[in-house]
């Protein structure tokens, strides 16, 4: 399998739209307490600052019942960390890498004023190792947001702290290098919202999902995700969101120069 088929991503967004109900009702102004939503976006990545890794995100995202869609631009500056504890002894070191990131997320609103976060990110990466072939990854997260409602009230603010475990099954092994073929990530998330923001306050997502590499690097992947959350703050009631999630990554890195490129990009993980 050289390509991986546009129809087959044709097909599964076609099976999933068939099960969503149509409506035109805002989460903002009704209790929708079970949704499905569609998420598609594109990964890139360039060198910059000696080697580190500036990586971005596009994304566009739709909810069933039809209440709003969602526009996202993030990067996030990657710093590697390649120091260890020595009193540990450890060949890797525990921390991987620290990030420094910022992103938009415009919320266009069905039948209720739009939505504008502003969101600042400070986080590291760090792997806890288990048996031979399957290595834990944690990723910890302080988000900083800034929204604005477009009515008047002006812009309100939010914190939270997010935790990720993470592991990435591979079909398709070759020596110790994964080279190309199909894999399955796993993911948990919990968010901890230190001060809750006006809009869309996340509590857990789980993302089963089936990933596919091809030789040039560009990879391929399909979530099914559950994510529960909190859409107002205004009231105690949350929403159990299920979510196809299709996303490309480019494999390649381009450096600042434009001179050379580095073709081991990683998973840039945003909301």
């Amino acid at each position: 399998m050289s390509v991986m088929k546009p129809s087959i991503l044709f097909i599964l967004t076609c099976i999933f739209s068939l099960y969503t109900v149509q409506a035109q009702d805002s989460l903002v102004n009704q209790d929708i307490k079970v949704n499905s939503q569609l998420w598609l976006d594109y990964n890139f990545a360039h060198t910059v600052f000696n080697a580190k890794k500036l990586q971005t995100q596009v994304s566009f995202r739709k909810i069933f019942p039809e209440a709003f869609n969602r526009f996202v631009v993030m990067s996030a500056l990657e710093i590697p960390h390649k120091k260890s504890l020595s009193f540990l002894n450890l060949e890797k070191t525990v921390v991987q890498s620290f990030h420094l990131g910022t992103g938009l997320f415009y919320t266009q609103n069905f039948d209720a004023k739009d939505n504008l976060e502003f969101r600042l990110f400070q986080g590291f990466k760090f792997d806890i190792p288990t048996i031979k072939s399957i290595t834990l990854n944690n990723y910890v997260r302080l988000e900083e947001r800034f929204q604005n409602n477009f009515n008047n009230s002006g812009w309100t603010s939010g914190f939270r702290l997010r935790y990720r475990l993470s592991t990435i099954l591979k079909y398709n092994k070759h020596l110790t290098d994964f080279v190309d073929g199909f894999y399955i990530p796993l993911s948990a998330e919990v968010f901890f919202n230190l001060k809750k923001s006006d809009r869309y306050n996340d509590l857990i997502r789980l993302e089963p999902g089936l990933g596919y590499k091809l030789k040039n690097n560009w990879k391929f992947e399909v979530y099914l995700i559950f994510n529960e959350t909190k859409n107002n703050t205004a009231t105690n009631n949350s929403s159990s969101d299920f979510i196809l999630r299709l996303r490309v990554f480019d494999g390649n890195i381009v450096s600042a120069s434009k001179k050379n490129q580095i073709t081991k990009p990683k998973d840039l993980h945003n909301n």
